[in-house]
């Protein structure tokens, strides 16, 4: 749906990089599905995919969207990719355990994947938002 969405987003908006990212964070979304966990290397490469690219979609779009929705759209991808990125800063750079290692590493995916998966029906609702803030109601 991402990937398919990105046609009509690439349409409504000028920014040429956000549709980008969306079309790459939903083919790592379909990656992720396509190859489950027992599936290695795969599900791993695609799972990574989703995450980084997630979390640059979400913080590009919040040049799309406008206020107040623009600082959660800041907030969500931040909290995600910080999470990430520290995590392989301590693993790689560092070589000492995150101080995250205490969630665990389920603990520690959630945190990089719930802003993602928070995000995504909360963009749906923003564009499905008239230019009043009146969402689309096919009574009217």
């Amino acid at each position: 749906m991402a990937v398919s969405g990105t046609c009509f987003v690439s349409r409504a908006t000028d920014r040429r990089g956000f549709p980008v990212a969306l079309a790459i964070f939903g083919s790592g979304a379909f990656g992720v599905g396509v190859f489950p966990g027992n599936v290695t290397p795969w599900h791993g490469l695609f799972a990574l995919l989703t995450f980084f690219s997630g979390g640059i979609t979400v913080v590009l779009s919040s040049r799309v969207v406008s206020r107040p929705f623009s600082f959660l759209c800041g907030l969500f991808g931040g909290i995600s990719l910080t999470v990430l990125v520290s995590v392989f800063f301590y693993g790689l750079v560092v070589g000492g355990p995150s101080p995250l290692a205490a969630l665990g590493s389920g603990g520690i995916e959630r945190w990089v994947a719930y802003p993602i998966i928070i995000w995504v029906p909360a963009f749906g609702g923003y564009l499905l938002a008239d230019a009043d803030g009146d969402v689309d109601r096919p009574d009217r």
